[in-house]
């Protein structure tokens, strides 16, 4: 039975779409060369949150596969690259929260 990781991260005051998802090309980019084998599936897609009236965008990542280990190395590498493209892009997309590694 395969496990899945989840991992959901949180751009507090970003709103412009268009960044989004030019960063999830960006993160597919970086999975696509790492020659992940066939039986892993990476799921990456935008995520509108809201909270006490507050909203903003954000991604959502799975990883499903059969071996945890390779499973949490994905989810690190696109973490990174959300990290690198955070700092360069700086206060518009640069306030985030991760929210804590799941495995299903």
């Amino acid at each position: 039975m395969p496990k899945i990781g989840c991992r959901e991260i949180h751009f507090i005051k970003t709103t412009n779409t268009s960044q989004i998802d030019f960063l999830i090309d960006e993160i597919k980019e970086v999975i696509r060369d790492m020659n992940i084998p066939l039986d892993y599936d990476v799921r990456i897609y935008r995520n509108v949150f809201t909270c006490c009236g507050i909203g903003g965008l954000g991604l959502i990542i799975e990883v499903v596969g059969p071996e945890e280990e390779r499973i949490r190395a994905i989810d690190l590498k696109a973490m990174s690259k959300v990290l690198e493209f955070c700092e360069k892009e700086g206060i518009g997309i640069g306030d985030h929260t991760f929210g804590q590694y799941e495995s299903m």
